[in-house]
């Protein structure tokens, strides 16, 4: 007879326990939708009615959905332990801490345009001191708050269970299937928007938690209805790549302007001096100089890479394998413009893979045997079309064949004077005054030593525009900048883009920055942020350290900077 009591007893309370978190679970989607409206205002602006639709019902279906979905995987199951105040308990201390995980992803989502994922917890767990350049402080106040909120809807939901009188209630009802249709109209027009290919729409995809909306492909795969091309598809495939972000607008400058850039290979900052580069200091001081230049990479073919697609190097055997146009090359082969290559003192193959790093055709480049050369032939070709838009390329590459410390000085002091005749040549002929010439390098200085890990002694070379606008002769500007940023430069400066830097590369315009506190790198499995005093390294197995050319030191994480820097990386994978 006990037996049966008991039974019957905890049958009641697993049924009393159940109808509680209906009550209990339906106001705190209600406090959960409020809290998720923090996504709708911190989202990209939406352009069209059906992209703040598309935002909206989002926001109704995906924020009930999780709700729904914590109740099916976690409260609804625990209503079988049979106690109901018990249950009341753990189900309170659940919520809280549910909710409080959906304020901490929503300040992410607002400082940083990420979620909660495994990586970010392990990184803020691994900070111990919680000491991630983000201020949570708001948390002192919401947590309070949200403990307040559950312990009076714990009071509503019991209150509501032991009411006598029947109520006919449609509210619950009329609210479940609203967000059941938000939820259901939301992918339809992801569906569609991914089919359409409506950037509006899909751009959106990444604004909730958890939220992974089915697209046409999945869809119509998933049905039989096409073959499962994403299973078959080559790892190499520019279908992974989204670039540029969106389409580029340009509009024609009113003076159209050339552009000569010239890569000094070999050359680091620190080889400027009025004795061995008279020439280069009298253009540095002349014109535009920007004295914190750093080069991202340990590698020739890979800086040139990243100048000119602006791009780090995990995009370039998919670019190069798939001849990727740069934005800047697109937009000047339909503006007609003359674009060529000159490249010195390097072999055929290794002239080649120069080539694909640079975006340009091998009929368009010309491989010489010196500098002396190549100099002289580029005048002569700049001379003769100057009738024309030009885009002309000098890598002179003499330096990186020379093996001893002052045999590279010497060298480089004859250099810098033919570059000073070939301006000169330039400027007599008044090509430079609708010619914008960069001056910089591709590899710094292999005879500088330093840190193993990045030299910024070595990494640093010279950055040097020459703009016919009056307004930037003689300056001096000491902003981080790099390889990353001749790209854009060039396409905003020179072609007119009016396009966000940011749809076509991780650099900017050097002529716009105004403040950066670093830039991102890579080295290996390694994540490298080179600021202005140190080298910040993110390596693998979680550690970080900051080196300088005499110490290296460890520290501590900063997952702001982390995971902007992260993100700049993929930004162009789907």
């Amino acid at each position: 007879m006990t037996k049966i009591q008991n039974q019957f007893l905890m049958k009641e309370q697993t049924i009393r326990s159940t109808t509680w978190a209906h009550h209990f679970i339906f106001l705190n989607c209600i406090l959960a939708i409020l809290t998720g409206f923090t996504y709708v205002y911190g989202s990209p602006q939406t352009e069209s009615f059906i992209s703040f639709l598309y935002l909206i019902v989002t926001w109704l279906g995906q924020i009930s959905f999780l709700g729904f979905l914590a109740f099916l995987i976690f409260f609804f199951p625990l209503t079988f332990i049979g106690n109901f105040k018990v249950y009341r308990i753990i189900s309170i201390v659940a919520a809280i801490l549910l909710h409080s995980l959906l304020l901490v992803d929503a300040k992410l989502f607002l400082a940083l345009k990420v979620h909660l994922t495994w990586s970010v917890v392990s990184l803020m767990i691994r900070d111990l001191t919680f000491n991630t350049g983000l201020n949570f402080n708001f948390m002192y106040i919401a947590i309070p708050l949200v403990i307040f909120l559950e312990l009076i809807f714990a009071r509503l939901a019991t209150r509501e269970i032991y009411r006598r009188e029947e109520r006919n209630n449609y509210f619950p009802a009329v609210i479940m299937t609203l967000v059941t249709a938000c939820f259901i109209t939301s992918h339809g027009i992801y569906i569609w928007a991914d089919a359409a290919n409506y950037e509006k729409i899909t751009n959106l995809r990444s604004v909730f938690p958890a939220h992974y909306p089915m697209t046409a492909k999945s869809f119509l795969t998933t049905h039989g209805w096409i073959e499962n091309i994403t299973a078959k598809a080559d790892g190499s495939s520019t279908s992974n790549i989204a670039y540029p972000l969106t389409e580029i607008k340009f509009e024609e400058k009113d003076v159209q302007k050339n552009v000569v850039t010239i890569f000094v290979n070999g050359l680091s900052y620190s080889d400027l001096d009025a004795e061995n580069t008279p020439n280069l200091m009298r253009l540095k001081m002349e014109n535009l100089s920007f004295e914190n230049h750093f080069l991202p990479y340990d590698n020739l073919y890979n800086n040139l890479f990243a100048s000119w697609f602006g791009l780090p190097i995990q995009y370039e055997q998919i670019f190069t394998s798939h001849s990727v146009e740069n934005v800047s090359n697109d937009v000047m082969q339909k503006e007609e413009y003359l674009m060529r290559g000159f490249i010195s003192a390097i072999n055929g193959a290794e002239g080649k893979k120069l080539a694909r790093m640079t975006g340009m055709n091998n009929n368009k480049l010309r491989n010489l045997t010196s500098d002396t050369v190549l100099l002289n032939e580029a005048a002569d070709f700049i001379e003769k079309n100057a009738e024309n838009r030009m885009a002309v390329t000098l890598s002179l590459n003499s330096l990186l064949n020379i093996y001893s410390a002052d045999a590279h000085k010497r060298h480089l002091k004859l250099l810098d004077s033919q570059i000073g005749k070939f301006i000169s040549k330039l400027e007599e002929k008044n090509l430079t005054e609708r010619t914008m010439i960069i001056i910089s390098s591709a590899l710094g200085n292999k005879h500088i030593g330093g840190s193993s890990v990045y030299s910024k002694k070595k990494q640093r070379v010279p950055f040097i525009i020459i703009n016919p606008d009056a307004e930037n002769k003689g300056v001096s500007r000491n902003i981080l900048t790099s390889s990353f940023d001749i790209n854009p430069t060039i396409a905003v400066e020179i072609l007119g883009v009016t396009t966000p830097c940011v749809n076509y590369g991780i650099g900017d315009d050097v002529l716009k920055i105004q403040h950066r506190d670093y830039i991102p790198t890579t080295q290996g499995n390694n994540l490298l942020l080179i600021s202005q005093d140190a080298v910040t390294i993110y390596k693998r197995n979680g550690k970080v350290v900051t080196t300088t050319e005499e110490e290296i030191r460890p520290a501590k994480a900063n997952l702001e900077n982390l995971i902007r820097a992260m993100r700049d990386f993929n930004r162009f994978k789907k």
